[in-house]
């Protein structure tokens, strides 16, 4: 079925269907205008080729050794105090992260004053040494990678913020979409609140379907109201499996950017979600 068939159009996608439970998913935005059957990794520098899970695009890995993640941790948590404080919640020294959203409350522009600090950080800001998790990836996908962006040359890290029932997530969608984030692999890294309810989720072996596989946004969606820059899934045209990988705080997650992954709702009772996200290219 090609996802511009009427039949298509008459098959609503408004949930997505995890561990058995309806997540309700609605996905604004102009549709592409013809479904490729392109593979884009096809194309591109496939970083988990070389990988034992190079087949299901994705891989929970041990951390970084020696107390280093949990100085990561640490550091990542007092990275997102400072954010707080500038955006004009005087949060304590020992503040629980966890508890962001009763810190920033039902003010969106508290939120998205700490937003804009948290969506990109200088390598430099990196509590630990880049090399350490340079390491991490290259043992876990068989290839040497660096921390550094050639297609716009930068490196950067993000601190990623899911607070429990609120809109914060991405759609569903591959990071393969926006040229930038080509030829890369991806970690997610726990740094508070990530559970089996919280964590990312994404659907295995997605990397490898055709643009065909599902109807998508031509440019940025709107996602619950909510806008983002990234492309996002408006309806599948086979079907989807998603998991959630739920990776310990001594894990890591390693995972392909042309996976199809997002629409993580934190379904915690009362924990925000933080995580570490960066992005490898070939060294």
């Amino acid at each position: 079925m090609n996802p511009t068939d009427p039949a298509a159009d008459a098959m609503p996608f408004d949930h997505l269907h995890l561990d058995g439970q309806p997540l309700a998913y609605r996905v604004e935005g102009a549709p592409v205008a013809v479904a490729s059957e392109q593979v884009l990794l096809a194309h591109d520098t496939d970083l988990s080729a070389r990988a034992p899970w190079a087949a299901a695009g994705f891989a929970v890995v041990p951390g970084l050794s020696g107390g280093a993640q949990r100085q990561l941790q640490a550091g990542l948590a007092e990275l997102l105090r400072e954010a707080l404080r500038a955006a004009g919640c005087p949060v304590a020294p020992d503040f629980d992260i966890t508890q962001y959203h009763h810190a920033v409350g039902d003010d969106p522009a508290r939120h998205l004053a700490v937003i804009t600090q948290t969506k990109a950080y200088d390598l430099a800001r990196l509590p630990v040494a880049p090399a350490l998790l340079e390491q991490l990836v290259s043992a876990a996908c068989g290839q040497q990678v660096r921390a550094h962006n050639p297609n716009v040359n930068e490196a950067v890290f993000h601190l990623r913020i899911v607070r429990p029932h609120r809109s914060d997530q991405n759609p569903l969608h591959r990071d393969a979409w926006l040229p930038r984030y080509r030829n890369a692999l991806n970690i997610y890294l726990p740094v508070a609140g990530s559970t089996a309810q919280s964590s990312l989720v994404l659907v295995p072996g997605s990397h490898h379907w055709p643009e065909s596989a599902v109807e998508r946004t031509a440019g940025g969606a709107i996602y619950h109201g909510v806008a983002y820059t990234v492309p996002g899934v408006l309806r599948p045209v086979r079907p989807l499996h998603p998991l959630r990988p739920n990776p310990g705080p001594d894990e890591v997650l390693v995972f392909s950017p042309y996976l199809l992954h997002g629409a993580a709702a934190n379904l915690n009772a009362d924990a925000t979600r933080v995580s570490l996200e960066m992005r490898f290219w070939p060294a």
